[in-house]
Parts: structure tokens; C-alpha cells; sequence
């Protein structure tokens, strides 16, 4: 008896887990694949942001000079066609561009999300938002100085 419950138990976490919750679902049959995460994202599955002209504000931390000084990012036709520093900070002013690794798309902080060779990758991204807040990521576990963080803010889209 204990053997046929077992298996009763096992059967309804099986089906349950192929039921819907409601939530995002990555494809929707109607309509194609969702602009936002699934209900439970999850590394190389989080969706590219789909405007193509665009601003936002940049931070980036890391081991570096202009750690978490906010960049101005203009994209336009999805390149970026300007990143300005919005504040002054050690070696620049404001409104001086920034440096091209700071040259960044939402798209290319989206595709750090994605990042499925690194040691670790925290994701904020809220669940009516079609890009996501921050990301984190750790390249790897035995090795320091090589982290690196995205926050994204004051995105203005046309």
C-alpha cells in the first residue's frame, strides 16, 4: 500500500507541474514568444528588449575608475549613438562620453543576463517591465575583481 501511494503522490507532482499557473509564459501559441521573462527565468532564456530607438541610464559596477557613475545612452536603430557621463566623476565631467566599453544597448545588458558560462547571474527584472533593472554577473568562482553589474533606469522609448 505505502508503494501505491508513493506512486499516487509522485503522478500528481508530474501533472501538476505541466499545468498552467497563469503567469508569462515564454511561447504564447497565439501570438508568438512573450516580450517579457517567463514566470521563472531563468539564464539564457531572458527575451531581447524590442525597441530600437531609445535613451536610458547606465550604471555599471565594477573594479573600476567610473564604478556606478551614470552613463546617458541614446540608441538609435539599435546602436548606440551617444553615452555621455550624466554626472562629473574622477577623470570626467558631465556630459563627456564615455568610454567605449560603457557603449552599451539594453540588448547587450540582456545578453550579460544570459550568460550561461558564467559562475553566477542575479537577475531583477519585474515582471511587467520588457527589460530588466539589473543584472549581475560573476565570471568565475576562483578569480576576484572580475565582477560586473548593469543597472538600468529612466528608460525613455522614441
Amino acid at each position: 500500500m505505502g508503494t501505491a501511494l508513493v506512486a499516487a503522490v509522485a503522478a500528481t507532482f508530474v501533472l501538476s507541474a505541466c499545468g498552467s499557473d497563469g503567469g508569462d509564459t515564454a511561447i504564447d501559441p497565439g501570438t508568438g514568444p512573450t516580450t517579457r521573462p517567463t514566470a521563472e527565468p531563468t539564464v539564457g532564456t531572458y527575451p531581447s528588449y524590442a525597441p530600437t530607438d531609445y535613451a536610458y541610464t547606465l550604471r555599471v559596477t565594477c573594479f573600476c575608475a567610473d564604478a556606478n557613475v551614470p552613463i546617458r545612452v541614446q540608441v538609435v536603430a539599435g546602436e548606440v549613438a551617444s553615452a555621455v557621463y550624466a554626472h562629473d566623476g574622477r577623470g570626467h565631467d558631465r556630459g563627456d562620453p564615455a568610454d567605449d566599453y560603457r557603449r552599451l544597448t539594453i540588448n547587450d545588458v540582456i545578453d550579460a543576463a544570459n550568460d550561461t558560462d558564467a559562475y553566477s547571474v542575479q537577475v531583477e527584472w519585474p515582471a511587467a517591465q520588457d527589460h530588466p533593472d539589473s543584472v549581475y554577473v560573476d565570471q568565475d568562482d576562483h578569480m576576484i575583481d572580475e565582477e560586473v553589474g548593469y543597472a538600468i533606469s529612466d528608460v525613455d522609448v522614441g
